[in-house]
């Protein structure tokens, strides 16, 4: 089953990036990463002590009702995470021959 990103709002995109599955879903996870790259997405936030993208996509679904310091390590994880997940889905492209873009 092919899902259409393109139809994707960027919030989309970056929700779904953080989602994926990167190994069960290898194509989809380069799709994802080539459309926010082009787009001149992050794909994880590096700026500390502001909420950036992961972190109101965090607030949306947690309520954020559990005190800021918890809040802040579920992002600092999310983003290690993110950061973790583009250095495997830049490896694959490189194997596979493909445009990073």
């Amino acid at each position: 089953m092919s899902i259409d990103f393109s139809i994707y709002t960027i919030n989309e995109l970056h929700e779904a990036w953080a989602s994926i599955d990167d190994e069960a879903y290898p194509d989809r996870a380069i799709e994802l990463y080539q459309r926010l790259k082009s787009a001149g997405q992050p794909l994880y936030d590096d700026k500390e002590g502001e909420l950036g993208v992961l972190g109101s996509i965090f607030q949306i679904f947690s309520g954020v009702s559990s005190g800021v310091a918890s809040f802040d390590s579920d992002i600092e994880l999310e983003n290690t995470l993110c950061r973790m997940k583009e250095e495997r889905v830049k490896k694959l492209i490189e194997f596979r021959g493909l445009s990073e873009s």
